[in-house]
């Protein structure tokens, strides 16, 4: 009896941590992106960072994503408002790969949702 009360019991747990964990299917690592980005050009992808907010491409509604040292551009669409500063923030969109001055060539998510985690 104890070893099944112990199997349902690892089995419930399973299930629940499949069920409710916080990253989505689909969301791909900052530093995949990063690495292998060009194959993914066009792509509707989910990605989860830190936003900093408080940099020069704000005033062009850009801020970066950090997850370790690794970043990414986000563009904003422009009914949406820039997430705090420091927040956790999950963010879907396509990855484009555009040149801006100051920046040159960049990959970065053309955002359609942004939230916070």
């Amino acid at each position: 009896m104890k070893k099944l009360d112990t199997a349902v019991f690892l089995c419930i747990w399973l299930l629940f941590s499949l069920c409710c964990s916080s990253t989505p299917s689909g969301t791909i690592p900052i530093r995949d992106l990063q690495n292998k980005g060009m194959e993914k050009l066009g792509q509707n992808v989910v990605a989860v960072g830190l936003a900093e907010t408080r940099s020069h491409m704000s005033s062009f509604r850009m801020f970066k994503i950090y997850d370790g040292g690794n970043s990414l551009w986000v563009v904003l669409p422009e009914d949406a408002e820039m997430p705090p500063q420091g927040v956790k923030v999950r963010v879907t969109g396509a990855l484009q790969q555009k040149e801006f001055s100051g920046l040159g060539k960049t990959i970065c998510i053309e955002a359609t949702k942004v939230m916070m985690e």
